[in-house]
């Protein structure tokens, strides 16, 4: 079940935060569920979907790209009787130890975009 009213139980800071992380080309869904994590650990795809305003398949993607990323981590619980298992996630590395690991891809990202432009000024015979 969805969170239909449009509700998140992120902040307005937090928000922007997250989005702020799709300019630094962290997709909308990771940085609304990594933001979710820094704030509260130990949670189900379940809760993370209802507090978050995503849907399930949208958490899926989400928890798999930070698990990928080596953000996050999954553990998981099996239930008591009958009843299929479930995951709770935390955090794999400190919030810290993510930030920079973000700002050490956009150094990357334009130290290529700077070394494309001196060889597009270099075959253009456009100076510097």
């Amino acid at each position: 079940m969805s969170n239909t009213t449009g509700k998140t139980m992120l902040s307005q800071k937090e928000l922007k935060a997250a989005d702020a992380l799709g300019h630094l080309d962290i997709p909308k869904i990771e940085s609304r569920v990594l933001f979710y994590l820094f704030k509260k650990e130990g949670v189900t795809a379940r809760e993370i979907e209802q507090s978050v305003d995503l849907r399930q398949p949208e958490v899926s993607k989400g928890t798999n790209a930070l698990i990928d990323r080596k953000w996050i981590k999954a553990s998981l619980i099996k239930k008591k009787g009958k009843g299929r298992p479930y995951y709770k996630f935390y955090m794999a590395k400190p919030k810290e130890s993510i930030i920079s690991d973000i700002q050490d891809g956009m150094q990357k990202r334009m130290e290529r975009e700077k070394q494309d432009m001196q060889v597009i000024h270099e075959l253009s015979g456009v100076k510097n």
